[in-house]
């Protein structure tokens, strides 16, 4: 009888634990994402300077040690993270062979469905990356990033992984957004003109965009852009050429940030009155909006002669 009330009693206290367990995973999946471990993943080949791993393991540890840093040595190690909480994937494009290494960060962003998974990409050969990343992954092209680490300062390697951390590479310079279509040349390549449309612009500098295909912009390029200055600013010439240099490209190849150079107080002047052009049509465009939005929401007019 004892011994039947001792299995009893095991069988109970089984069963509590197995449902103390299975409790404890539910919670786990139900738990909101701020109480689960977040992870940042770094994965870099052979071919990796090992002071550079050694740096931003040491980055990591010191500046964000509430998360778990994770450093994956084969591609089923990346993988096995797939479920979890990633904040950050830092993968060196040489990892596997450069098709590979896109396609196992294209699984990884496949599997999520919380949004996207920002990536940054650790590079020898910029230009060949771009190539093959617009093959695999333009899609993602707004939250991902790189750096040629082996000519970049540490500094500014740390910049990037701060950035993807903190603000999944969004910008947080405020500029003025635009539509703007253009025509731009490259120097040194000949006369030919591309197309292209500025996205956003300042008295600074740009964002430029062409068409996928048309061209790759490369942090060498110098160009001359054509932006049609009469459509903005009345009593003005057609075009406004100014010229500008490269100074980012992103992963996707087909923008880049660029800065104005060799701004004469002439075509400073002119620029200032396009930027006053640019925010007059657009706060009436957002007073049109409004208006619109108000007069929906009004009540029939109701005829008071009858």
């Amino acid at each position: 009888m004892a011994d039947s009330n001792s299995q009893k009693n095991a069988a109970s206290d089984d069963q509590k634990s197995k449902g103390k367990s299975g409790q404890a995973i539910e919670e786990f999946l139900q738990a909101p994402k701020k109480k689960r471990k977040s992870y940042v993943i770094l994965a870099v080949g052979s071919t990796m300077d090992p002071d550079t791993t050694i740096a931003i393991q040491r980055f990591m540890k010191t500046q964000y040690p509430k998360l778990s840093f994770v450093t994956a040595r084969n591609g089923e190690e990346v993988i096995r993270y797939a479920t979890r909480n990633i904040v950050l994937t830092i993968i060196d494009d040489e990892f596997l062979p450069r098709k590979e290494t896109l396609q196992l960060v294209k699984s990884l962003k496949e599997g999520k469905n919380d949004g996207p998974m920002p990536t940054l990409f650790l590079t020898k050969d910029a230009t060949a990356l771009v190539e093959a990343y617009q093959k695999e992954l333009l899609t993602w092209h707004e939250v991902d990033e790189y750096v040629e680490f082996e000519t970049a300062p540490r500094h500014a390697i740390f910049r990037k992984i701060k950035s993807g951390i903190e603000t999944q590479y969004r910008r947080r310079a405020k500029r003025f957004k635009v539509d703007m279509p253009v025509h731009f040349q490259i120097l040194d390549t000949g006369d030919a003109k591309y197309e292209g449309h500025i996205l956003d612009f300042s008295i600074h500098g740009a964002l430029i965009k062409t068409p996928s295909g048309i061209h790759n912009f490369s942090t060498k390029d110098q160009v001359i852009v054509h932006i049609p200055l009469s459509k903005y600013v009345k009593g003005e010439a057609d075009i406004l050429r100014i010229s500008a240099r490269v100074r980012r490209v992103l992963i996707s190849g087909d923008q880049a940030g660029i800065s104005w150079e060799y701004i004469t107080d002439e075509k400073v002047a002119i620029m200032t009155r396009l930027l006053f052009a640019i925010v007059d049509s657009a706060l009436m465009r957002s007073a049109s909006a409004t208006r619109a939005k108000i007069a929906k929401n009004q009540p029939p007019d109701i005829d008071q002669t009858k």
